[in-house]
């Protein structure tokens, strides 16, 4: 149980607390919606106005102090009607970190926490994990606890303070292994400052937020940031992709892995764990593990090479937590593949004659590797619904086109989450990277595109369904309406086999 802290140790060596304004803290929070009783208020200069915008309502909330960002345009808080402690603090962002690391009493160092970063498959490497060990949770993309008991995210990884709370109570619940997704934006603004990790896994890397970023560079500066970490015990490196082997290369240590089958001519000589001799069938992977003079064999009922890949992050984790090869390769066997990610859709219209699969892939390089991996599964056509969402990369559209063109036999494009932008918009610049456009339907109901697919999907053929995965609701300039790609199939399939 957390005790409460004195207000001038939260601040000690940031800020001075006078004697007489020292006072208890018993929470802290940057929305004013939580700040009662004993807490202390975070108030951050925001896009639109400035945290002390609800000074006074956390003070009347019961508040006991505030510490507030410095900024040019507040030269004093005369008028504010304040009586509780308020602290100015410069670059106060940079101090959240350690002023939650201090308030929650360091809990990342009584757990192994394990970031896992890359453009695609970090949620499913951190499910893999909580699968297979025992008193682990997860914090990501689909939710945060354990997995029997996840509780909805809103981002991939939280504010730093929510997440220095998540680790706190994981701590008291006995969580012993915590995978976290760690996002470019997490560590660019600093999201999981002063958290201990042991150990630090690449998925990959290739082109995703340069509506953030900006550059391919800054994005990949970004993610290097978690493999030079403060206190860092270890890191699991896919070098079968280039970041990764950038990385090997400079640290010269680590769990590196690779799929022999890939040709690259510089992964062998750096992987540490390799898998060979992999076969695909529609009831999962199977493959050879070679891992310092040692060999086992690998079975697990996911779709999918990239999966693999995934696998194999998952085994250098636990083989960096000292789980013997025999055991950890024991522990894949129980894996699945989560909502949204690879997910195969059963089918009633016939005994799984067609294999339908929803997943999240909603990057070019994501949607190459789904499309790639099932291609593997195919036997006749390979059938692709996509879209892009709005007010997102708009670089990426006519990228993802032309991997739909070059990788499926089919394609149909829908609308994914247009948000605010115009959904004929959002086409267009998908539209404009097809070369063959006889292979291109156009709809822009994703109910009737998700119709379509099925339709026309014959015996020997996979029918890939991206772009929304795990995802509930489609986001709308007017709002949000309720729609599961898997529910719109299942649907459809019902329909069908009447």
């Amino acid at each position: 149980m957390l005790l409460p802290v004195d207000f001038s140790l939260l601040l000690k060596d940031i800020a001075e607390v006078p004697q007489e304004q020292d006072c208890i803290v018993s929470s802290i929070t940057q929305d004013s919606r939580e700040a009662f009783d004993g807490c202390l208020f975070v108030a951050l200069k925001g896009l639109h106005q400035h945290g002390l915008a609800f000074a006074e309502q956390v003070q009347e909330q019961g508040a006991s102090a505030i510490i507030w960002e410095s900024d040019k345009s507040i030269s004093s808080l005369d008028g504010l009607g304040l009586n509780i402690p308020c602290i100015e603090v410069a670059n106060l962002r940079s101090y959240l970190g350690l002023i939650a690391d201090r308030f929650y009493q360091s809990p990342s160092n009584s757990m192994n926490i394990i970031g896992i970063t890359g453009t695609d498959g970090k949620t499913s490497v951190s499910h893999f994990l909580a699968q297979s060990m025992d008193d682990c949770a997860v914090i990501g993309t689909i939710g945060f606890g354990k997995l029997n008991d996840l509780h909805k995210a809103t981002h991939t990884t939280p504010d730093v303070l929510s997440v220095h709370k998540t680790l706190a109570e994981f701590k008291e619940q006995g969580v012993k292994t915590v995978a976290m997704e760690v996002s470019s934006h997490a560590l660019d603004q600093g999201r999981v400052a002063n958290i201990r990790f042991d150990v630090a896994v690449l998925t990959n890397l290739s082109r995703d937020h340069l509506d953030y970023h900006k550059t391919l560079e800054a994005y990949a500066e970004a993610k290097a940031k978690l493999f030079s970490w403060s206190g860092l015990k270890d890191v699991v490196l896919n070098v079968d992709d280039a970041f990764g082997q950038k990385i090997a290369k400079n640290r010269g240590d680590g769990f590196t892995y690779s799929i022999s089958s890939i040709s690259n001519p510089n992964n062998k000589s750096l992987a540490l764990l390799i898998a060979s001799d992999e076969k695909f069938t529609k009831d999962g992977v199977q493959a050879t593990i070679s891992y310092a003079n040692q060999k086992g064999q690998l079975n697990a009922p996911v779709l999918g090479r990239f999966n693999l890949s995934n696998l194999l992050a998952t085994l250098g984790v636990m083989l960096a937590l000292n789980v013997t090869l025999e055991d950890a390769l024991k522990h894949l066997t129980k894996v699945h593949t989560i909502d949204g990610r690879m997910e195969k859709i059963s089918n009633l219209q016939a005994e799984d004659d067609i294999l339908i699969v929803v997943d999240f892939a909603h990057t070019p390089n994501a949607l190459k590797t789904v499309l790639k991996a099932l291609r593997e599964h195919t036997q006749k056509s390979l059938i692709c619904v996509f879209g892009c969402g709005g007010d997102r990369d708009k670089g990426k559209r006519p990228m993802m086109a032309a991997v739909a063109e070059e990788f499926a036999d089919k394609v149909i494009v829908t609308d994914d989450n247009p948000r605010t932008e115009n959904p004929q918009q959002i086409m267009a610049d998908i539209v404009a990277g097809f070369k063959q456009k006889e292979k291109v339907t156009i709809e822009h109901d994703r109910a009737k595109a998700i119709f379509l697919a099925l339709k026309q999907a014959k015996t020997g053929d996979v029918v890939l369904i991206a772009g929304k995965g795990h995802e509930k609701v489609q986001i709308l300039a007017t709002g949000t309406i309720p729609f599961s790609d898997q529910e719109q199939a299942n649907k459809v399939l019902q329909e069908l086999a009447a």
